[in-house]
């Protein structure tokens, strides 16, 4: 025994740049796994971190006519455990760089907050005549502590400067980066100086029973009613849906793809590695039989070498993937505004490992070792070593063009295909890699055109909306403004049809800003009543067809809805949880919210797109409008938002095509270096005849390039299906995407790929080049 722990210490020590290469495929291919898999339950952990530390409201709505005793009457409400008021305002700062939008929220006493827990990042909280931003805020502007900003409603309106004092954090709030909007705080009385108001205008409510969170919101706004106050309508959490909850869940889901690509690969990397090894070691094991070995004890040498890699590497492999995994939730949570949760040990991630590292590392090698250990010694000792490839003419004739340009190429590309089995592990490695490569290309792309093309439905270069309605005859008004081309007024609510919650909007029957898409049926007409055309997906989850009856519900009111049509249109906002858009008569809309004759947004067309002039045109606007209170949003920013949040997409998705990629550069280093190790004395006889190093060197690029371009054209040969794979999860996740795959990202994928390779094929070029010909062939 202790003759074979010596053969397992030197077989680890004698190729020390083929077992770090192992190692490291071993190590990426756990780290992987275990960094999606913690980075999946750290996220859940997360939300119910937030809800339970921060206090999350489960019931949230702008109101008007609020009075001090607001929140003990709601309070005494059956099912409320506790409710909050504060002042809520929609401005726009400068702090030096421009003028940035942000939502300001006024707060009676930091110190008392009983629901939405602000945390205090740095610093400390506002006092009179101060401010305190999200620490995302820096994403977007710079704000620091002891900075003045200054907030202003309108272009025209007193400029009023605020005392930067602290940074927060807002809980389950988008970051600032995405949403392109920022949030802050400061003292109610700072926030009533600024809005004129003397009241607050935003009720925070937490339940007991949240099944019954839906009646008891019906119930809190009918008790307001009844005093004079009047709400908007109230958005009730979800308990299994924070905000971006299903975008990160798409992420992950992908991820995970991508994290057991990378597993696979990997251990491709390792049979490949541990088959080579057996190879090399045909005669050794001839002579262990010989001299008496037994099978089991050749089975376990080979065993116990490739159990103390996979050991090793599963250890390193778990470290990595816990330490990644919590890189990834905090840099997650950080966009959502989740609280991070605490760092915990799960046996899930363990055994994933232990999967993944050791098991598949073990059971590559049992395979070569027992075949070889089965051998007749003669066979074993005969050792006839790499076969030839002077009897493949096939391959004589591929390759014959060029012994023209260089010989030393054409003996790279014939050496290529010398080990059918290793070449085939190796293009596998190349063709996976290069198809997660185009896939991802595939996916940005499709979200990108889809985005930009499902904005393209709404002609509409602005918004502006109230915080309550006010009268549809405004539209008459606004396009009187020299700025505005047309206006139109719309009505928004939330609602949900059974159990499936839905964005609910109602428009002008003869909407010229909205260019929907019939998929069946028709759009509603101007004598339409109580009919509605809903969108493809939301029809698809509720198996709808044109002239269905559906109930609606919009808070306490239930509408009877007849289905007239159905429009493609996947379009919604960051961190929507709806489910489609159900489009109605703005009369009807406007009925069921209570509004009368009045609507809540009007969608405005200006006389240039263009971002400044909106700008401009937007400013205009909120000089008229002032009176009312305006929030006003511009399309391009919107686009803007969504297009940072497909660059989050984007930048993680190319990391993990990165790690993909780097097995793959592992795996071609690897073989080559296998093959160095087999044709040591062919190598050199090469040197021994004048062969130069450039030309050793070449042979080994050669012969790296013809597997890589064997690889890429398998990997777009793959690439697509796959790419029409992760094109399909995401449209049953987020929303339906037009694939997209560009012959320019197949281009690239060819020119990236093969110059990477034969940079990366140079290295054991160079350890070939370095083989001195009297040491070989004194062995001989």
């Amino acid at each position: 025994m202790g003759t074979l722990l010596a053969k397992v210490r030197r077989d680890l020590t004698r190729r020390p740049l083929r077992n770090l290469l192992t190692l490291i495929g071993i190590i990426v291919g756990v780290a992987g796994v275990v960094s999606i898999s913690s980075s999946a339950r750290l996220i859940a952990d997360a939300q119910r971190t937030t809800y339970t530390e921060s206090q999350q409201a489960d019931l949230a709505s702008f109101a008007t006519g609020l009075s001090p005793t607001t929140r003990d009457l709601i309070e005494r409400q059956p099912n409320v455990t506790a409710a909050e008021t504060r002042s809520v305002t929609f401005t726009r700062f400068d702090s030096g760089v421009g003028w940035e939008n942000v939502r300001l929220v006024g707060v009676e006493s930091f110190d008392d907050l009983r629901l939405d827990v602000v945390e205090l990042v740095s610093g400390r909280f506002p006092g009179r005549g101060e401010i305190a931003f999200d620490v995302s805020t820096r994403e977007i502007a710079p704000v620091d502590i002891g900075s003045v900003v200054g907030l202003q409603d309108g272009p025209n309106d007193d400029v009023n400067y605020l005392t930067v004092v602290g940074l927060t954090r807002s809980p389950a709030t988008l970051g600032a980066g995405l949403l392109n909007r920022a949030t802050a705080y400061a003292p109610t009385d700072t926030v009533w100086g600024l809005t004129g108001r003397a009241s607050d205008n935003f009720i925070l409510v937490r339940v007991r029973d949240q099944e019954r969170a839906s009646q008891t919101s019906s119930d809190i706004s009918q008790l307001l009613a009844k005093r004079g106050a009047s709400v908007s309508g109230f958005d009730v959490r979800d308990p299994e849906v924070f905000v971006g909850s299903r975008e990160l869940g798409t992420l992950l889901l992908l991820l995970s793809v991508f994290s057991y690509l990378g597993a696979a690969l990997s251990s491709v990397l390792v049979a490949n590695t541990l088959a080579a090894v057996v190879g090399e070691e045909t005669s050794q094991i001839g002579v262990m039989k010989s001299l008496g070995g037994r099978r089991w004890q050749i089975v376990l040498t080979y065993l116990l070498y490739a159990s103390i890699l996979g050991a090793l590497g599963t250890v390193v492999g778990w470290a990595a993937g816990v330490v990644l995994g919590r890189e990834i939730t905090a840099y997650l949570t950080n966009l959502t505004g989740l609280q991070e949760p605490r760092l915990g040990i799960a046996p899930r991630e363990a055994g994933l490992a232990l999967l993944v590292g050791t098991l598949v590392t073990l059971t590559a090698s049992v395979i070569p070792v027992m075949f070889k250990a089965n051998e007749r010694v003669a066979p074993l000792l005969s050792a006839p070593g790499v076969r030839s490839d002077g009897t493949n003419r096939l391959l004589r004739w591929l390759t014959h063009p060029l012994a023209r340009m260089n010989s030393a190429m054409v003996v790279g590309a014939r050496n290529a295909l010398r080990r059918p089995a290793r070449t085939i592990s190796t293009v596998i490695v190349v063709t996976v890699a290069v198809a997660a490569f185009v896939a991802t290309q595939s996916l940005s792309r499709s979200v990108s055109e889809t985005v930009d093309d499902l904005y393209a439905l709404y002609g509409a270069d602005a918004w502006v909306s109230f915080q309550q309605g006010v009268d549809r005859g405004l539209a008459t008004d606004l396009e009187l403004n020299p700025w505005v081309v047309q206006a139109e007024p719309w009505t928004s609510a939330s609602g949900s049809i059974g159990t499936t919650r839905t964005d609910i909007w109602g428009m002008p029957a003869r909407d010229t800003l909205y260019d929907y898409r019939l998929v069946e049926g028709r759009w509603f007409t101007m004598t339409d009543v109580r009919t509605a055309v809903v969108t493809s997906n939301l029809a698809a989850e509720l198996g709808v067809r044109v002239g269905d009856v559906r109930q609606l519900d919009v808070g306490r009111q239930r509408e009877t809805i007849h289905v007239v049509g159905i429009v493609n249109d996947s379009s919604t906002y960051l961190g929507n949880a709806a489910t489609g858009k159900v489009f109605m008569n703005v009369s009807d809309v406007s009925r069921l919210r209570e509004l009368g004759q009045r609507a809540d947004i009007f969608a405005l067309k200006f006389t240039s797109p263009d971002s400044a002039q909106v700008d401009l045109a937007m400013a205009s606007i909120e000089e008229q409008l002032r009176p009312l209170g305006p929030v006003t949003y511009a399309s391009y920013a919107d686009q803007e938002s969504s297009r940072q949040a497909i660059n989050v997409l984007t930048l993680m998705l190319n990391a993990m095509v990165v790690v993909v990629g780097a097995v793959g550069m592992a795996g071609i280093i690897n073989t080559l270096l296998i093959n160095i190790a087999e044709r040591r004395r062919e190598f050199g006889v090469l040197r021994a005849i004048g062969a130069g190093s450039r030309d050793t060197i070449m042979v080994l690029v050669s012969e790296g390039v013809l597997l890589a371009l064997i690889g890429l054209i398998a990997g777009v040969i793959v690439g697509y299906p796959l790419a029409r794979l992760l094109v399909s999860i995401t449209s049953q996740e987020l929303f339906e995407l037009t694939f997209q795959l560009s012959a320019r990202s197949v281009a690239t994928t060819f020119v990236v790929a093969l110059g990477a390779v034969a940079a990366a094929s140079a290295i054991p070029g160079l350890v070939a080049a370095r083989i001195r010909p009297i040491q070989v062939l004194r062995y001989e």
